[in-house]
């Protein structure tokens, strides 16, 4: 009996000692796999594998089964049949091989997508540091343009293939399948998994009436089955600088110009802070503005990710922190970002469940002009940071709040101390934002080549934004001082519900694949807001309404609801022939129930034909060559809401017999009440062709999109009385087209990885129809005619500066007062279409194109070992851009700082030159829309967005750790450009592209950042 008890025991030691497993995970060639994930069968136990592909993991007995998985590959199942080495194979995913792409509603092979879809690679789109997911598209993918600066928290305006509306043209954004409302400015980017960018009908229609602007599909991480828990974390710290400046006079020259331009007009005394023969003369201030104002800003992200799944679930959790301090000195711009998900999903026989929960909270301190302080139409505060005179002080205790300003009995100038500014004034934004969704699916049908799936979408979205401005009393001198301190306290609400019902069919019959979509969605908008005013604070301040002297308060809500039906059809013949058909009927409240449904048809064909038999180019020339074809129909929906319905003043006084007063209603806005659906067709031609193995992949496409019953507010005549100042019609016809190429090569040589890619975009935009009786419509600086393009540039030629009086008399009149060194503008038209020897608005003309001709974006990866770098650029070229800031630093009269670019005006010891005479009063009008030097400059650029060099560890060099990566990158390191302004893609008008009204100088960032994998 002891003997037994003793053979237990041993037995039992051995087992509870178990026993080591070791091997080698490679890929088909024989190459080990770094990282791949080793797991025992329905338990935690696991491990990962080393740089060269080894493994080592502890069992508890030789029986069991090994799973093992690597992002890529198929996973493999083992049984151990207690072997201790135990050396694994993974074959190609053909998925992940063909690329499994999302498009809407489903996925489909990249190999058999027939419309225009453009993949991010996400991976080195990351590799920027950005607030938002729109900037982080820059320069990625053919045919969208982005545009933005460099404050923190400013969403970029993103353009898919031009400008095909008049009002709203952003993209429609969808996140785990649920369209959202507005931007996603609030999202992390770092929890994004794919990002697909949808260009054509084709591909959007089954989107719709949102689609006509493009859509970007964000698929959000998810975590793998049989994988044990992953821990990761991502963080860096940067730097940011501004590294351009404006090159401004100095004190001296200013009091030169300045009194030059005042003694010339013959009506203005010198300034007594100019004049060295005053009292009052300043000799002891010599500020710059930019040098004081900008300062060192920072930047850094903090992510921690969880993931992993079992059997039948998976699951990721992400936490991430962001913040941007700005380079502006006082409270703004600032911003930051804390938001958390968790996504999951479980399976169980013929059901799978999925949920994503998001929370994000950002704070925001804006750099703004507030109401009630600043005059009307001021251009952004950085404008006001250049122009500043540099006889000014940043800092005068003797005024209320601290800070300098100007005396018109001493600088005679209205000069804004944009430091005092931004340090007085704080305006905060705060966001919450809860967005949920989840679905059910239900396998119906699967057979050996028959599957059909019923899915049910849910979403919640629920934004709450408190906008609050306080302003207290200070003085920052002439035209500048502020009594009476203030407070507005605003609050806005958002919430979107969206139910889907779709039934998902695929069959193989034969040679033939089918796959059919049929779905259901409704989704309801609610906006609530709210605005509060008080006034009459009292230090010490404790800024919250209820302590003002007095306040007001009003607020409004609205709602929108869309209702939709969609379909389509894919189907494969043989592999060679291609089919997508594609049916959405859409209704929307933004219009009257007679206009309230829009249908969106769309077809595209396509051909393999590398598939084909006479195709007998030699695989290892031609891997494959599909020629694809499209067109479709799309809406648009982009207005506000009830902008077809007439408003009633219910509180109009009618007085009837004998003076009785009664109180009634009128109609007190005009409108158009048969207000109906944009509609954008648009056709697409193009190939894909992949070349040599694989190592070039290249597509080339033409595209032709038209916009109808474009929404264009139409001024209304004072005369009828409406409040509202435009009435919304169906008026405008635009056209957008051009040609997209993309092109990639990749090449491995031992240890060595070298790729390159890039894309090139051509656009033309063309204006056909703005409305009866309409010809034209005149922005800043611009006109939009039809037969041209949007908002190109329109004022007077110049032909040179008058030299002598006798110039003058033998030229067309031009204004009373007109001397040597003023402008000489060309006498081109009159009433009659000749001319008339007179110089007046007739003689206006084109003077170039505000909208970029091509864009493009040159991307580089290498690495060698542990090593690699990535090296990304983007440009763009063909327009004029009509800079605010340069032209106001250029000015003829005033008492604004002036560009150093001035120091070569005419004079009449400088006659050889293209700039004019300063004169305060400018009798000439020399500052006027026109082609004069500097008054319109080429746009044409190219942007060095990121150097990132980074050093990957190997797996075993700390215990726990199966990654690790340091890396420094380079953010916005230099941009060729001989626009004069900070930043040459700025954001604009609609009807003044070209128009750069004050762009935020763009950072340039250094950062130093780790990637840890547990």
């Amino acid at each position: 009996m002891l003997l037994l008890f003793l053979l237990y025991a041993a037995v039992t030691q051995v087992m509870a000692q178990g026993m080591t497993i070791k091997g080698k995970v490679t890929d088909a060639s024989g190459a080990g796999l770094p990282g791949a994930s080793v797991l025992l069968k329905g338990t935690s136990i696991a491990s990962a594998t080393d740089v060269d592909g080894n493994y080592v993991l502890n069992v508890q007995s030789g029986e069991g089964t090994l799973v093992v998985s690597y992002i890529g590959y198929l996973p493999q199942e083992v049984a151990i049949n207690n072997r201790t080495t135990i050396d694994v194979t993974l074959q190609t995913d053909a998925k992940s091989l063909d690329e499994v792409v999302v498009v809407g509603y489903g996925t489909q092979r990249r190999a058999d997508i027939t419309g225009s879809v453009a993949v991010v690679d996400v991976a080195d789109m990351k590799k920027v540091s950005t607030n938002d997911v729109g900037a982080m598209l820059q320069g990625r993918v053919s045919g969208v343009s982005v545009n933005t600066d460099g404050q923190p928290g400013a969403f970029p305006q993103v353009r898919i293939r031009g400008l095909g509306t008049f009002g709203n043209s952003d993209p429609l954004y969808v996140i785990d399948g649920v369209p959202i409302t507005g931007v996603p400015r609030d999202f992390n980017p770092n929890d994004i998994e794919s990002m697909q960018v949808l260009k054509d009908a084709s591909a959007g229609a089954i989107y719709g009436s949102r689609a006509a602007n493009g859509v970007v599909i964000i698929t959000t991480r998810q975590g793998r089955k049989d994988t044990p828990l992953q821990v990761e974390y991502n963080g860096y710290y940067g730097i940011d600088q501004v590294w351009q400046k404006m090159p401004v006079t100095n004190r001296a020259n200013y009091q030169i110009l300045n009194n030059e331009s005042r003694l010339r007009s013959g009506t203005k005394a010198l300034a007594p802070a100019n004049d060295p023969n005053n009292p009052r003369f300043v000799n002891n201030i010599d500020t710059d503005w930019q040098e004081e104002g900008l300062r060192t800003g920072n930047r850094q992200n903090h992510n921690i990710n969880l993931s992993g799944g079992g059997v039948s679930s998976t699951y990721n959790i992400s936490l991430d922190y962001f913040g941007n301090k700005g380079t502006y000195v006082g409270n703004g711009p600032t911003y930051e970002r804390y938001t958390a998900r968790v996504n999951s999903t479980l399976e169980k026989g013929i059901f799978k469940f999925g949920q994503s929960l998001f929370y994000a909270r950002s704070d925001e301190n804006g750099l703004v002009t507030a109401d009630g302080v600043l005059a009307g139409g001021r251009p952004p505060l950085i404008n006001d940071l250049v122009i500043a005179i540099p006889t000014m002080a940043v800092y005068d205790p003797a005024n209320e709040g601290g800070f300098g300003g100007t005396l018109q009995e001493r600088e005679d100038a209205i000069s804004l101390n944009g430091i005092g500014y931004n340090s007085l004034i704080k305006s905060t934004t705060d966001v919450d934002r809860i967005f949920a969704s989840g679905y059910g699916e239900l396998q119906l049908l699967k057979r050996a080549n028959h599957n059909l799936k019923y899915r049910l979408n849910l979403s919640h979205d629920v934004v709450t934004a408190r906008d609050k401005t306080f302003i207290p009393t200070f003085n920052l001198g002439y035209f500048f001082p502020n009594a009476i301190a203030r407070l507005n306290d605003n609050s806005r609400r958002y919430e979107s519900s969206l139910i889907e019902n779709t039934l998902n069919y695929e069959a193989t019959l034969g040679r033939s694949s089918l796959a059919v979509l049929v779905g259901q969605m409704y989704q309801s908008e609610n906006g609530v807001f709210k605005q509060g005013y008080a006034e009459g604070f009292t230090k010490p301040y404790y800024p919250v309404l209820s302590n003002g002297a007095t306040s007001t308060s009003s607020g409004t809500e609205d709602a929108h609801v869309l209702s939709s039906y969609l379909g389509r059809v894919n189907y494969s013949f043989d592999d060679r022939y291609l089919l997508t058909a594609t049916m959405r009927r859409d209704g929307s409240s933004r219009f009257s129930p007679v206009n309230r449904y829009g249908y969106f048809p769309s077809l595209a064909l396509g051909w393999k034909l590398t598939n084909e038999a006479f195709f007998t180019v030699p695989k290892t020339i031609v891997s494959d060559l599909k020629l694809r074809a499209s067109w479709g129909k799309l809406g648009n929906e982009n207005i506000g809401n009830y902008r077809y319905l007439p408003a009633i003043n219910s509180n109009v006084v009618y007085t009837f017999n004998n003076g009785e007063r009664v109180l009634g209603g009128l109609q007190t806005s005009v409108v158009d009440e048969s207000i109906k659906w944009e509609e954008k067709t648009t056709t697409n031609v193009g190939f894909d062709a992949v070349l040599f193995e694989g190592r070039v992949d290249f597509s080339a496409e033409y595209y032709h999109s038209k916009s109808e019953d474009v929404l264009v507010d139409i001024p209304i005549p004072a005369s009828v009385g409406s409040v509202n100042a435009n009435l919304l019609v169906n008026a405008g016809t635009l056209v957008n087209k051009g040609f997209e190429f993309t092109a990639g090569y990749n090449q491995t040589i031992g240890d060595f990885q070298f790729g390159i890619s890039g894309n090139f975009t051509t656009l033309k935009n063309e204006v056909l129809s703005l409305g009866t009786n309409v010809n034209s419509r005149l922005g800043v600086g611009s006109i939009t005619e039809i037969g041209g393009e949007v908002g190109r540039h329109y004022g007077w030629l110049v032909d040179g500066i008058f030299q002598s009086q006798e110039e003058i008399d033998n030229h067309a009149f031009q204004k009373p007062g007109t001397a040597p060194g003023d402008l000489k503008f060309r006498d081109i038209s009159g009433p009659e279409g000749t001319p008339d020897g007179l110089i007046d608005t007739y003689d206006r003309t084109y003077l170039g194109s505000g909208i970029p001709k091509y864009n493009y974006g040159i991307n580089i990866n290498a690495s060698y070992k542990g090593f690699d770098l990535t090296i990304f650029a983007s440009g763009k070229g063909g327009y004029l851009i009509n800079s605010r800031l340069y032209r106001t630093l250029m000015h003829t009269g005033g008492d604004d700082n002036w560009h150093e670019d001035i120091l070569d005006r005419w004079t009449s010891t400088n006659t050889d030159t293209n700039i004019p005479r300063l004169i305060w009063t400018d009798p000439n009008e020399n500052g006027r829309d026109s082609n004069r030097e500097g008054w319109l400059q080429d746009g044409t650029h190219l942007r060095i967005n990121t150097v990132s060099l980074g050093y990957n560890f190997k797996p075993s060099f700390v215990k726990g750790i199966n990654k690790a990566r340091v890396y420094l990158t380079g953010q916005n390191l230099y941009t060729f450009q001989k626009y004069k302004g900070y930043n040459p893609d700025f954001t604009a008008g609609v009807f003044e592209p070209g128009f750069d009204n004050g762009s935020f100088p763009r950072p340039r960032t250094v950062m130093l950042g780790v990637q840890v994998g547990f």
